[in-house]
């Protein structure tokens, strides 16, 4: 059937938005497949979560781990490679009380507005300054903001970076108390869920108080709801089964 000449520009006009909507979908969404394997959580049929940091390191990653510490428990620490390089001695601390490091790019941008050579540059001078400083290189990745491309997936792979990304956030880039944190985490998580805060800030600009404050609520909170906290890998490996 020929369709009536008006109505070609709404035709053409819905495909760009639906093309659109594809690209956003298959860039941003944290749970897409599309362009290359992402975990975003682990089996559902355990009584585990992971708790993960983005944007560090800086001087409040050192209450999170006095925190950590307190209860025992192990969590990963996406980091920025700048970040990594001004405070050496933390991201060492982290490392040394046996928590996963893993990659966040050298400089935070957001992959999809830059050139598959910039993106592997990123990904690649992050792995070189977090061995230098630790002598163990990053497993896992996460892209700025959970943006994926292509490009991406590529560089990542032909690291061995295994992509992560999350299923529960705290919300805690947004201004919020430490409690509304915790009750963004806990009404949220589920047996699998991986979880995503924030110790340190990707322009430099604020601090995570409220994160520190909020991490003790998370942890007892999650007690309570009968989920414990795992290490990342292992959740992944479960995952795996």
């Amino acid at each position: 059937m020929m369709l009536p000449a008006a109505t070609l520009p709404l035709v053409a006009s819905g495909l760009t938005a639906a093309a659109g909507g594809s690209v956003y979908y298959a860039t941003y969404a944290v749970r897409s497949q599309w362009l290359g394997r992402t975990d975003w959580h682990g089996r559902r049929d355990t009584n585990k979560v992971a708790l993960t940091f983005d944007d560090g390191p800086s001087r409040d990653t050192e209450s999170i781990l006095d925190v950590l510490h307190e209860y025992r428990l192990a969590a990963s620490f996406f980091m920025i490679g700048r970040h990594v390089e001004s405070f050496a001695g933390i991201t060492q601390r982290v490392f040394d009380e046996g928590h996963e490091i893993a990659n966040h790019s050298y400089s935070h941008p957001i992959y999809l507005y830059h050139s598959a050579n910039r993106i592997r540059q990123e990904l690649e001078c992050t792995q070189e300054v977090i061995s230098r400083t630790t002598g163990a290189y990053p497993r896992f990745a996460r892209p700025p903001c959970g943006v994926r491309t292509r490009s991406y997936f590529a560089a990542a792979q032909s690291l061995g970076l295994r992509t992560v990304q999350w299923d529960v956030a705290g919300l805690d880039w947004k201004r919020r108390s430490a409690r509304q944190i915790a009750d963004e985490v806990l009404h949220r998580a589920c047996a699998g869920s991986i979880v995503l805060l924030h110790d340190g800030d990707s322009d430099d600009k604020g601090d995570r108080r409220e994160t520190v404050g909020a991490l003790p609520l998370i942890i007892e909170g999650l007690n309570d709801k009968s989920l414990h906290i795992a290490p990342l890998d292992q959740l992944l490996k479960e995952g795996e089964v």
